[in-house]
């Protein structure tokens, strides 16, 4: 039987990543404000029928362009409005992007590495973070490292026709990349190929390879962008000037602030790598005194271009957040991989086993006291719900269990002498934790802050009809209109990532501030109005008659209609 299981070994780990990635993406609600948003905004799409310009509480919503918000809709559509429909294609792309990582070292000569560092990849924490996660960064990652791949395949082949198509794919999926993300499509492969070439003392090269994926990219997204411009004319504009140079260099757009220091990407990078950080003294030792001799090898300067060059530009760049910097990550892999494999040709492996024997004592320790707290708490009311990591009717049985399951996975990776089935083993550990985190995360963490679809569909939902004005703050709004399936959504306090929309003429009445909307209550008493939001103090400064429910950090204020003293 193991005989039958090593020989397929290369199916069955792609069967179990699969499982991991696909099998965690429906265990838990959205998250605002990122995936309302874009589940939202796919919704809208599919309710109008407008596939040209994006919405999002039916004003335009122009920080990306348009295939993400496809793929989204797309996931709607095969999946009904459920939270797995916004994850899908994150999953899938991430999924895609290992495939391509593999497709690159073995182009490269490096079968080996090719069934590592694919594996690597899936199980940063980063990359699982991001790829069971609604937003578009896995889907560009895809798309933007399928053009840096076939640009390799063209710069590596020798048959010019073969070359020729390889460009036309590099084209192609750079393309997909732009209507994904935009302009970084375009600079990304750029100042990563440049070096690249001059490294490699093929710098002139820089201008004859670019042509044919510079035209492919444009044919295909000339129509859309065609389409867009006569959809609404300011989309080019805004997109590019504000969405793009504003960002970069002040790291904030319409009413959006994401600037942040230039150091804010190493703690990210560092953290995200993790668990194979922890094996970095261990790559190190594999990798000693043959420097020069690795970075002879192309497949390894061109990762290195990828995850040096484009961490420095991420890092210029003042409009930072955590996601941006995945694009590095298949070449953080390829390091990493190429590192193990060194290390496991010395045949000595006390670094690795030291790595995991300290790693198996502090995450069984740490089980132990949550199990022994948990159960305490769950049994005899003692303990005091501050020292609780799950609620007392939780079922914290899942995680722990995994976490045990992952921990005899680690202790028989430690024993084992064999390289390969040593990284098997701690891969396998891993995946257990994986495709219980999702469902075994703390209501702690996400329910009184960033999930609060329960609380509008519970407690607000009942409140409304067709002649109900709602009424909310930004941190909401998304969520709401995606609970509740509705895009008549009015703003308050500050415009946020809507001041762009709120300002144009279409949009008049759409905003008000904490002053205007007290006017609006107090002029119209026979209208009944619900007010959301995820601030006390907001509820205090709303004006009287009023009545509003709490639940964790939301607040519904509700002003019936004909209403007593309304307009005192």
């Amino acid at each position: 039987m193991w005989t039958t299981i090593f020989k397929y070994r290369k199916y069955l780990a792609a069967g179990a990543l699969t499982l991991v990635y696909l099998g965690s993406i429906w265990q838990r609600p959205l998250f605002r404000p990122d995936e309302f948003r874009y589940a939202e905004i796919a919704r809208e799409m599919i309710a109008s029928g407008d596939w040209i310009l994006p919405h999002q509480l039916g004003m335009v919503y122009f920080e990306k362009p348009v295939l993400g918000h496809w793929l989204n809709a797309l996931g709607e559509l095969i999946c009904g409005e459920v939270p797995m429909a916004v994850r899908l294609f994150p999953a899938v792309c991430t999924l895609l992007t290992a495939l391509l990582i593999a497709v690159l070292c073995r182009r490269a000569g490096e079968r080996q590495l090719g069934m590592i560092a694919p594996v690597i990849y899936l199980t940063c924490g980063l990359v699982f973070a991001v790829g069971t996660y609604g937003v578009l960064d896995a889907q560009f990652v895809l798309f933007l490292f399928g053009t840096v791949t076939a640009g390799y395949f063209a710069w590596s082949e020798l048959n010019p026709r073969r070359r020729a198509g390889y460009l036309v794919l590099a084209g192609a999926s750079c393309a997909l990349a732009f209507l994904t993300k935009g302009f970084l499509a375009l600079v990304l492969p750029t100042v990563l190929f440049v070096p690249f070439l001059i490294w490699q003392r093929e710098w002139k090269r820089i201008f004859t390879l670019p042509w044919i994926p510079l035209l492919t990219a444009a044919i295909l997204v000339v129509p859309w962008a065609v389409a867009v411009h006569h959809a609404d004319g300011d989309f080019w504009r805004h997109f590019t000037v504000v969405e793009h140079f504003q960002r970069a260099i002040h790291g904030s757009s319409a009413g959006d602030d994401r600037s942040e220091p230039f150091w804010y990407f190493i703690p990210v990078l560092l953290g995200g790598t993790l668990p194979w950080l922890l094996f970095l003294p261990a790559m190190w030792a594999g990798c000693r005194n043959r420097f020069r001799e690795i970075f002879q090898l192309p497949l390894i300067r061109f990762a290195a271009c990828m995850t040096g060059v484009w961490f420095l530009l991420f890092s210029i760049s003042s409009g930072k957040l955590a996601t941006y910097i995945l694009p590095c990550f298949p070449g953080v892999a390829i390091f990493f991989g190429y590192g193990l494999i060194r290390y496991a040709q010395i045949n000595v492996f006390n670094r690795a086993d030291r790595i995991l024997e300290w790693l198996i004592r502090l995450i069984l320790s740490l089980t132990i006291v949550v199990f022994l707290l948990q159960t305490a708490g769950k049994f005899t009311r003692k303990i005091p719900s501050e020292l609780l990591l799950y609620g007392r009717n939780e079922n914290y049985f899942i995680p722990i269990l995994a976490t045990v399951v992952m921990l005899i996975w680690f202790r028989m990776a430690q024993r084992e002498r064999s390289g390969g089935t040593k990284f098997t083993y701690f891969c396998v550990g891993l995946c257990f934790v994986m495709l219980a985190v999702h469902g075994s995360m703390p209501k702690q963490f996400y329910a009184d802050s960033i999930a609060p679809e329960q609380f509008i569909r519970e407690l607000v939902a009942p409140q409304l009809d067709t002649e109900t004005m709602l009424v909310s703050d930004v941190p909401l709004a998304a969520a709401a209109a995606w609970s509740l399936k509705r895009s008549d959504i009015d703003l308050f306090h500050k415009p946020g990532e809507f001041q762009y929309a709120l300002e144009r003429p279409e949009n008049a009445g759409r905003f008000f501030t904490m002053e205007e909307l007290a006017t609006l209550i107090h002029r119209e008493p026979e209208r009944k109005i619900v007010v959301l939001t995820r601030s006390e103090e907001r509820v205090r400064e709303l004006p009287s008659p009023k009545r509003y429910t709490r639940q964790e950090d939301y607040f519904m204020v509700c002003y019936d209609a004909n209403r007593k003293g309304a307009g005192q």
